[in-house]
């Protein structure tokens, strides 16, 4: 993988990391207690000090950027999708890697573009609590990778991610009463990623 091609992971796996504690800090699934503030692309954000939630979050992190490193394809989108007690999806971010190639990409070589996308992303995350609905009080979460059999073989094989074997999802519900809220596309020369969020309001209110 080229210098240029390590940065723009570094700078992806980064945001993910910061995306993920932001969601899960306003989505209030865990106490407030368990967050600390930062600045991060100059915006305050929510990182938690919880050992078990970062660990889980670590792993997730180290399992995408082996799979970017082997292909750059491997990875065709992340979801942080919450469930309610009956294991249904109700709500899912998803950060959509599909086009991560696109040519009409904006020229940034000191990663001005990116750092101020990604700035206009967390304070999105920070007005989410707005614009869905609350998620029931015994609501869970996981975060799935988007890939091909052929990746989730490689995944599989690799020393570095044996400790935290991934499985495939065959039996996953899908949301039937989806609406759907862009938050943000990002297209330059580090970073093309597109951001939107789905959310079943029924389920959320069914006991």
């Amino acid at each position: 993988m080229s210098e240029d091609k390590l940065v723009a992971t570094d700078i992806l796996l980064e945001f993910l990391e910061v995306a993920f504690n932001h969601i899960l800090f306003f989505r209030n699934l865990y106490p407030k207690e368990i967050f600390v503030k930062k600045k991060i692309y100059s915006v305050v954000v929510y990182i938690s000090e919880h050992p078990e939630l970062n660990e889980y979050i670590k792993n997730v992190l180290k399992a995408i950027r082996e799979l970017v490193k082997e292909n750059e394809n491997n990875v065709k989108a992340v979801n942080l999708v919450f469930y309610n007690k009956k294991r249904e999806p109700i709500e899912k971010f998803i950060f959509d890697f599909i086009k991560l190639q696109a040519n009409n990409t904006e020229k940034d070589p000191y990663y001005l573009k990116t750092e101020e996308s990604l700035r206009t992303i967390c304070l999105k995350l920070s007005m989410c609590e707005a614009y869905l609905k609350p998620l029931p009080e015994d609501s869970s979460f996981s975060i799935e990778i988007q890939t091909h059999e052929t990746a989730h073989i490689i995944l599989s094989e690799n020393p570095h991610c044996e400790d935290f074997p991934w499985i495939i999802d065959e039996n996953a519900f899908e949301m039937t009463n989806k609406n759907l809220l862009p938050l943000k596309t990002i297209k330059t020369d580090c970073l093309n990623l597109q951001m939107y969020v789905i959310e079943d309001e029924n389920k959320k209110c069914t006991d």
